[in-house]
């Protein structure tokens, strides 16, 4: 089965735009020293923990105006191997994981940025980890909605880009994004490094009624029992194909379009429940949700 690339969802109207809400400081060009050490503006970090010893796993690398996040794995008395780890938001300091991240509700396809990197031996194996995450309001609690899970295998000793593809769980819409970065595993090494800079997000994303590229379509009636109505005569590119998805991204019937600026589905087999109709044009997908009686 074809992979599918799931995009946000209004009410009515849905469209298609092609730049995403950046990472926060992505480009690490901003950084602070509020206790005679550098810290990445909007990151948090080891050294607040290692500082006493005078050790830091996270430093500024490059000069004033291209300057790069170095997160290196480093030997703290006291303390043994400390791994360079740096996340959006809020560090546990006990088990070194992110408890919050930064607001935002877009849907990239990619991770993109450029990259160093090496472990001191085949066993220590940074990561780049990256949360889209939705406060779930009936169980109390985050549901994640895509996630890139990226070890870091071989080395990268010079820089050199990157792009992280995004795998999505479910079509809706975040509002928060967490990232962690590692350069170390669970057991982590001396001298392990990962160095990052320009991070941002890629793709195609979907946003809510920018009609400027895509236009609007509407489908009715909505709720349905038998035969849904698509109305593409909004949108500013022709309509292809139309995909019908459910809850958990599974690809239920698939219709190539006829020309006309009303098409018709018929639903009258689908079970009862939510579903998302994605509809395929030449500048892009369209999706708007629908209820089958």
């Amino acid at each position: 089965m074809k992979k599918q690339t799931f995009l946000a969802i209004a009410l009515m109207f849905t469209a298609v735009i092609s730049k995403a809400q950046s990472v926060p400081n992505g480009n690490f060009e901003n950084w602070s020293n509020p206790n005679g050490y550098n810290v990445p503006d909007g990151w948090e970090t080891l050294n607040d923990m290692t500082a006493g010893a005078g050790v830091y796993t996270t430093t500024r690398g490059g000069t004033a105006g291209n300057y790069y996040l170095k997160l290196t794995s480093e030997n703290v008395t006291g303390m043994g191997v400390m791994p360079g780890v740096a996340t959006s938001g809020m560090l546990d300091m006990g088990s070194f994981m992110p408890m919050s991240g930064f607001p935002y509700n877009m849907r990239p396809d990619a991770l993109s940025g450029k990259w160093q990197f090496m472990g001191n031996s085949a066993n220590d194996i940074g990561y780049i980890h990256v949360y889209l995450t939705k406060w779930n309001t009936s169980m109390n609690m985050r549901d994640t909605v895509g996630y890139i899970m990226q070890d870091l295998n071989g080395m990268q000793m010079s820089w050199g880009n990157f792009s992280l593809p995004f795998t999505y769980m479910m079509p809706d819409m975040p509002d928060t994004c967490i990232m962690l970065l590692s350069a170390s595993g669970a057991n982590p090494e001396a001298s392990s490094y990962l160095y990052l800079d320009n991070l941002d997000f890629t793709g195609i994303i979907a946003g809510i009624a920018n009609t400027e590229v895509t236009g609007v379509f509407s489908i009715y009636p909505n709720p349905s029992a038998n035969n849904l109505k698509i109305d593409v005569s909004g949108l500013k590119s022709t309509a292809l194909s139309f995909e019908i998805i459910d809850l958990h991204g599974k690809l239920i019937l698939s219709q190539k379009a006829d020309g006309s600026s009303v098409q018709n589905i018929g639903i009258s087999q689908l079970p009862v429940g939510n579903y998302f109709l994605n509809t395929l044009t030449q500048k892009g997908t369209v999706t708007q949700k629908f209820i089958k009686q």
